[in-house]
């Protein structure tokens, strides 16, 4: 249970049958009945496990919805999965464990897309308005990926070059040499991402980081730099280069910066 675990769980404490599973303290245990809904919050790297979890505690018609970051969690969670009970989604809340204690900049905002599947949908929208009911801005939709994509455009552009240089978030608007590269980082993503048939405004790609660079927190790279935790570089920085090159696109920035963390955590 990650920080963004702890924000989801508060959300939902004392107004649903809440299981919580993760890799060590709480492993899925034996008989568990199935569940309405899966959310899946843990790192990239560790998807292909929240799926198979997912696939053992759902019911027959139960959703399976993806906050994470970066791109490619919905296709490794539609294998274990049917796709139609998939609903991607993104999350926006500054949070970090210290000492096990959560500290997050509020109850955050999640946008969520509604799945083909109607027992999901309907599942989707129980757990909507349940989080809603904790205090969290949610708001289901038919098209997640701009959504999706906004967020990639923050993440690739604040988290790799507040870990390398070692920057709370409003750090990095004044850093000499992070704020240009992360502008760069910021208007790479949205040219990808408009090739991707997601339209973002190049230009004003930038705001988006600097606005939620305000709050004074760590990125979660920073704080898996920090903790010597693989880092999900190659979902983010990484996903977004391989989405150019499919796409005509050239990332010369993201794919440096990838090449950059890749060696902090190889140091690490």
């Amino acid at each position: 249970m990650g920080a963004i675990g702890h924000v989801i769980a508060r959300a939902l404490d004392g107004r649903a049958d809440v299981v919580k599973v993760d890799r060590t303290r709480h492993p899925l245990r034996e008989g568990e009945a199935p569940v309405d809904a899966a959310v899946v919050c843990v790192k990239t790297y560790g998807t292909e496990w929240a799926a198979d979890v997912a696939a053992r505690v759902l019911s027959s018609d139960g959703v399976v919805a993806t906050v994470q970051n970066g791109l490619g969690n919905v296709e490794t969670l539609a294998k274990r999965v049917d796709p139609a009970r998939v609903a991607a989604g993104a999350i926006y809340v500054g949070a970090e464990l210290v000492d096990g204690k959560l500290e997050a900049t509020g109850p955050g905002r999640v946008q969520l897309g509604r799945p083909p599947h109607a027992g999901a949908a309907a599942h989707l929208e129980r757990l909507a308005n349940t989080l809603a009911q904790g205090g969290m801005t949610v708001s289901v939709v038919d098209d997640p990926w701009p959504a999706v994509w906004a967020k990639l455009v923050v993440n690739a552009a604040m988290n790799p070059t507040t870990a390398i240089f070692g920057l709370r978030n409003p750090e990095l608007l004044e850093h000499p040499a992070g704020r240009p590269i992360a502008d760069e980082l910021a208007r790479e993503t949205a040219r990808v991402a408009t090739a991707s048939g997601v339209p973002i405004d190049e230009a004003g790609a930038p705001a988006s980081w600097h606005a939620v660079a305000t709050f004074v927190n760590r990125s979660s790279m920073l704080q898996d730099v920090a903790a010597g935790r693989p880092t999900e570089i190659d979902a983010i920085n990484g996903a977004i280069v391989r989405e150019g090159e499919r796409r005509g696109v050239a990332t010369p920035v993201n794919e440096a910066i990838t090449l950059l963390m890749r060696a902090v955590e190889a140091k690490r």
